[in-house]
This record gives structure tokens, sequence and C-alpha cells, in this order.
């Protein structure tokens, strides 16, 4: 149930004044030593719907993943996960009706997150965020949040999330980036674009948690937006 609530939030946000929307397919082997994301055998189908909305008063983010390993995972006999982020910000300069924008940051947020993989973790952030200028990107978010887990060590998390402008019409990359003190998750999307819809490409999946834990892929990738 909570999982179809989440699914119909991505897509009812379309109401605000700018949104899109994608779908991800993407297959990749997940042969490292990580809990949350390593198959036993053979590789794992990711498919993921996204969703960014923006309005006069913030902007909010928001994926579902739904995974099928070929196996099993490597660490729990499931065939099947379920994770999804909803991130909503509130622009502090549209609410105090102030200029709050210095150097390169344009906007400054009162930034939230909320993650559930729909069984036993939770996750619930809170902080500071920003939109960037940065030269050769179409767009460029810091965030700053304390994390309190539900099954996990409450945190300090820095997310990064960010989207080139097109190389020579050749590629771009669409990324995020997540640092806390315990580890550390990047996926970095290498994309060439078919028309104004519909792309392909790698993701690379980079995870390390303490010295120990890695999980590291390239995965093949379909993506389609609107």
């Amino acid at each position: 149930m909570k999982k179809h609530i989440l699914f119909i939030l991505i897509f009812s946000l379309q109401l605000f004044g700018f949104s899109t929307s994608n779908v991800q397919l993407m297959y990749g082997t997940f042969n490292g030593n990580s809990y949350v994301f390593d198959t036993k055998n053979g590789g794992k189908t990711t498919i993921t719907l996204e969703h960014y909305s923006a309005f006069e008063y913030g902007d909010v983010y928001a994926f579902l993943d739904y995974c099928i390993a070929d196996d099993r995972f490597k660490y729990h006999d499931d065939k099947t996960s379920e994770y999804g982020e909803l991130s909503p910000r509130l622009d502090l300069g549209a609410l105090t009706s102030s200029d709050l924008s210095f150097l390169f940051v344009k906007k400054v947020f009162a930034a939230f997150q909320y993650n559930t993989d729909f069984h036993d973790y939770k996750a619930y952030l809170y902080g500071i965020g920003t939109a960037l200028d940065v030269y050769g990107f179409d767009f460029f978010n810091a965030n700053l949040y304390q994390k309190d887990q539900v099954h996990g060590d409450n945190v300090y998390q820095v997310t990064l999330s960010y989207q080139t402008k097109s190389f020579f019409e050749l590629f771009y990359i669409n990324g995020f980036t997540d640092y806390t003190e315990k580890n550390l998750l990047s996926q970095n999307q290498f994309l060439h674009p078919f028309g104004d819809n519909l792309s392909a490409g790698v993701e690379w999946h980079y995870y390390t948690q303490d010295p120990d834990i890695t999980s590291n892929v390239f995965q093949v990738m379909l993506k389609y937006k609107w």
C-alpha cells in the first residue's frame, strides 16, 4: 500500500508549474559485497520511475526503484526489492520575499527527504538546500541534511544532484552523489539523446561503506522522459 501511495504522489506532482517525469530500464551485474545492492548470481534489472516538479515556493523530487535479481540478492533470500525517496524543498527567498542569492548560489531552501524500502527501513532527513549556477550544467543542487534512520545510525548527509549540458549533442551526464561519514553512493548516467524524449547509455553505480564493502557496476540503460 505504501509504495502505491508514493507512486501516486510522484505522478500527481505534475499539477505544479513545471514538471518532468521519466522511466528508466537498467541492467547490470552486481557482484560486490553490499547487502543492499548486490546479487548472488547473474545480474539485476532495475525499473525506475522519476519525477521533478517546481512551483512558486519550492520544488519536489521523487523516485521509485523496483529491482529484479536474476537469481537472489546476495545476503537475503529475496528476488525483488523496492526503494523510494520523496524530497520536497521550500524556497526561503520566495517565502520571505527576499533575495537570498549570492555568488553562484541562486536559491536557498529548507530541504526535507523521506526514504523507505517499504518494509522495515525508513529515514527522515531535514536541512538546508541550494540551487547553484555552475558553468556547463543545466542544474546543480547541493543539500546538507541531518539524517535520522530507523535501523541505522543518525548521520549528516551531503547530497549533490546535477545534469550537464549536452556535449556536442553527443551525450550528457545526469547523476547524484550522497555522502555521509559512514558511506558514499554515486550514480552517474552517461546518455546519448535520441530526439527530445529517448536517451540510451550506461550508468556507473558506485557504493562504498567503511573500508570493506564496495559495489562498483556499470549498467546499460534506456530512459524515456515526458
